[in-house]
């Protein structure tokens, strides 16, 4: 992206630091243009290189590094009329081995960055940070993972430094990933699909002794939009999230937009331009 370099990428120790985001494309969903969008929100307000790992090969210009992997098929995902389509999210526990810095935020690209809240939480010692909660714009969510109702961590954004105890996390959830059908059995799972949020969550509770603990977690709620979107607006400090028959209204924060259409809309866009001073 033009004038990356004169970014600031170095903290105070001298450590790199950045954002990774992966971005394959299905049949339905256009990863790589939500990931484009999603890193002008990062450059604007976390003033962090960012490196996109993906196997589209004809991308020019918009991140420092691209990282370019054969994705192999992964899940299937269900659209609004029922239909199935591709989704490939297996290459996620490799970010640790991707990633050309010392300090990285690994975001999903549908997690759109208003602030920079992330990059603070690097001023506190830590070797990885997870999403603990989410809560939608009215409520609290207490997700958790399998019959026996152990909490769940949501894999969308990740801090983490490369340290012995991070490359073991990392380590344990591509184990998991692997032999996903024998933790789901152990840890009562239904859900036949493979989810990063699991394996993170199982990965964590083995490398906490298979204890429930919350040093690593995220200090804050996720705020989760589902619902489909017809607008965002900025109004002074806050943000107005307009549906179809009402509008919530939040505080300026990081937002995990799940309406993928609608970040692929020209309203978003809109959005975009407006907050990236295009």
């Amino acid at each position: 992206m033009s004038g990356i370099n004169n970014m600031k990428n170095l903290n105070e120790l001298g450590k790199s630091r950045g954002v990774i985001l992966f971005a394959f494309n299905s049949t339905k969903v256009n990863y790589v243009k939500i990931a484009e969008r999603a890193a002008k929100f990062i450059y604007t307000n976390l003033k962090l290189p960012v490196t996109l790992v993906t196997d589209q090969s004809n991308i020019v210009g918009q991140f420092d590094q691209i990282i370019y992997v054969d994705s192999k098929s992964g899940n299937v995902r269900f659209d609004r009329q029922g239909q199935t389509y591709e989704w490939r999210n297996f290459d996620r526990y490799k970010v640790y081995e991707f990633s050309p810095y010392d300090e990285t935020i690994l975001l999903d690209s549908d997690y759109i960055q208003f602030d920079d809240s992330l990059g603070k939480l690097f001023d506190q010692p830590f070797d990885y940070r997870l999403q603990y909660r989410m809560q939608t714009p009215t409520a609290l969510n207490h997700d958790e993972m399998g019959s026996i109702s152990l909490p769940m961590v949501w894999a969308t954004v990740v801090l983490f430094r490369k340290t012995e105890n991070t490359k073991m996390f990392f380590d344990l959830v591509g184990r998991v990933q692997r032999n996903y059908g024998y933790y789901r059995s152990l840890f009562g799972i239904a859900i036949g699909n493979y989810r990063n949020d699991f394996a993170f969550s199982i990965a964590n509770i083995i490398l906490n002794g298979y204890a429930i603990c919350n040093e690593q977690s995220i200090p804050w709620p996720m705020t989760t939009i589902e619902e489909n979107i017809k607008s965002i607006e900025l109004k002074s400090k806050f943000l107005v999230i307009r549906y179809e028959n009402h509008a919530d209204v939040v505080s300026v924060q990081n937002l995990h937009i799940m309406d993928k259409n609608f970040l692929l809309s020209e309203q978003f866009e809109i959005l975009q331009k407006q907050i990236c001073h295009e």
